[in-house]
């Protein structure tokens, strides 16, 4: 029984859904998503690493074990697949020995090792033994990682899961919908179920957090984000905008890490549609700096004066604190907030 199809036994065992099933793999420190359970289920993402498997077989109450030792019997080479499917054929059981085939000796030097752990693979019900000792369950199972560590594709723990690009977001349209979607990106195993979507940054409302035009941002679906995240937001209907989540004076914002945008305050009719993770980008050109020069210098000019016309008048530091704040309460009070 191949890995996706032990899975799928487990879940219809439990009689879970599989948004059930990621919540309890999310209680148990995996965010995970129950579309990416849905794919291990029907074969069409390779199996997880030990720990996640570990995590879905005890939540559907199914055996870890088996289910770890089957994901490990599908990441090794086609070699080794080939001797696990019957192709080349172990002697059968013997006094505690097992031995390999002609067929198997003329495999390539290079897999030796790993062929000798697969023909320990191969029957379950063969007697194995190391040192005159009986090899139990643990003793295979390690057998198995020393296998993946030296199969050919030892990096398919890192295997990628895909996660759609997106355009411009449309209000009444669900946010992962085709209609949004203009590509798709793959993203490494220690991000999925923490990425949603991926979109491309337009302008430079974002330079002084480091965030470009032309950058990718992987991001999470969310619409309850904490103050201070980056956010992908849909404001005035149609228009998408990658901004700070500030709340303030009883307000909602967003803010930009450039001082040429003013805030935008959340009416009724906007929506927070994720935070960012992640961003991919390329190394930023010259032009990118001196644009971030200009704006950073542009605006301390306008401080600069205010500064000097300050000491110049010699009012200090303190002082001009206090008239700040007597005139934020004064205008409190005209807005009929205090």
């Amino acid at each position: 029984m191949s890995y996706s199809e032990l899975l799928s036994e487990y879940i219809k065992r439990s009689t879970y859904s599989l948004r059930k099933v990621a919540e309890l793999c999310n209680e148990k420190g995996f965010s995970i998503d129950h579309s990416y359970i849905s794919k291990l289920r029907n074969g069409k993402k390779p199996p997880p690493s030990e720990e996640l498997s570990r995590v879905l077989a005890e939540v559907l109450n199914g055996d870890p074990e088996t289910l770890v030792v089957e994901g490990y019997k599908e990441k090794a080479p086609e070699e080794i697949k080939n001797l696990l499917n019957g192709k080349c054929a172990a002697v059968p059981r013997s006094p505690g020995v097992m031995t390999n085939t002609q067929q198997t000796n003329n495999l390539s030097r290079k897999y030796s090792m790993v062929i000798e752990l697969a023909d320990i693979l191969e029957n379950d019900t063969v007697m194995l033994t190391a040192g005159g000792k009986p090899l139990n369950g643990k003793h295979r199972l390690n057998l198995l990682k020393l296998l993946d560590k030296t199969s050919t594709n030892k990096n398919i723990d890192k295997a990628a899961d895909l996660i759609p690009i997106l355009g411009s977001i449309r209000a009444g349209i669900p946010l992962l919908s085709e209609q949004n979607k203009i590509g798709e990106i793959d993203v490494p195993a220690n991000l999925v179920g923490r990425v949603d979507f991926a979109l491309y940054v337009n302008g430079n409302s974002m330079i002084g957090a480091g965030i470009n035009e032309g950058d990718l941002v992987l991001c999470k679906q969310d619409y309850n984000p904490y103050p201070g995240e980056i956010v992908v937001a849909l404001v005035n209907t149609d228009e998408t905008t990658l901004k700070y989540y500030i709340k303030e004076n009883d307000k909602v914002l967003l803010r930009a890490a450039n001082p040429k945008y003013k805030d935008i305050e959340l009416g009724p009719g906007d929506q927070i549609q994720g935070n960012v993770v992640k961003i991919l980008k390329e190394p930023p050109s010259i032009n990118v700096y001196k644009e971030y020069l200009y704006l950073k210098e542009d605006h301390l000019q306008e401080w600069n004066e205010a500064i000097e016309k300050a000491a110049a008048n010699g009012i200090k530091p303190s002082a001009i604190r206090e008239m700040i704040d007597i005139q934020v309460d004064l205008a409190k009070r005209l807005a009929g907030l205090d």
